[in-house]
């Protein structure tokens, strides 16, 4: 999406979006900053940081916090949830932060690179990189395809139990799942005029690895059911949770 789009997100947030932030999330990000050795003399970048929830806890563990969102509304909000001195703001695109080059220790970004075409993917993977320190750390939630998959399939297995037909339960499921919203090959998820990315596991190690990270392990940001966002109320209790990927990476 657009400046504009995320825009009117920025009051409402998470009435409008699923994010990895939430009570109840089981999000290894904290913990995994927590382990950085000597982080008082570091600098830390949140690429994309929409409403700043993170930025007084990050303010707190590191030297200096910069606040980067391309939606100026997102950056007011953010403005205003910080109390914490060290942290600098900014109205940058990620896709072009050469004025940043070799500038951070650290940077996180939290579901923030997420637009629909590959060309931007890469040029914004490619660019926090070159924002990095030599040996800087890096930390990104990713929206997981993979988890999309999953709850197709779990939607498909209860329609299955409901009408003993495969053909009327995939049709079903396809509907549930908002199927015709989906390009399971880009990994692009479009409603109306917007559009966003999601990851498959495979692609998110090959672009990183493109984009110039080493020692790119994966694991996942685990959610609660239900979740509330395909359409239909969706619980499957019982069941393993559905995901996003957490990856940790080194320049």
């Amino acid at each position: 999406m657009e400046p504009d789009a995320w825009d009117k997100y920025a009051e409402n947030y998470h009435d409008e979006i699923s994010s990895p932030l939430r009570e109840g999330v089981k999000n290894p990000l904290l913990r995994e900053l927590d382990k950085i050795e000597n982080a008082k003399d570091k600098i830390i970048a949140d690429i994309g940081c929409g409403r700043g929830e993170i930025l007084d806890i990050l303010a707190t563990k590191f030297k200096k916090v910069i606040a980067m969102d391309f939606s100026p509304a997102m950056i007011e909000v953010a403005k205003k949830h910080v109390s914490k001195e060290n942290v600098e703001f900014y109205v940058r695109d990620m896709r072009e932060l050469s004025e940043f080059k070799e500038s951070f220790d650290v940077i996180v970004t939290v579901n923030s690179v997420l637009m629909p075409d590959i060309r931007d993917i890469k040029k914004a993977l490619n660019s926090i990189n070159d924002c990095l320190k030599k040996d800087g750390l890096f930390y990104g939630i990713f929206p997981a395809m993979d988890s999309i998959l999953y709850q197709g399939f779990l939607i498909f297995e209860e329609q299955l139990k409901k009408y003993d037909d495969e053909k009327r339960a995939l049709k079903r499921a396809k509907r549930i799942i908002e199927k015709r919203n989906y390009d399971f090959i880009k990994g692009i998820y479009t409603e109306g005029e917007n559009s966003q990315k999601f990851y498959y596991d495979f692609e998110l190690k090959l672009r990183l690895k493109d984009a110039g990270f080493k020692y790119i392990l994966l694991s996942r940001v685990l959610y609660s059911w239900p979740l509330n966002d395909l359409g239909e109320s969706i619980c499957f209790p019982g069941k393993p949770p559905v995901w996003d990927w957490f990856v940790s990476a080194k320049k």
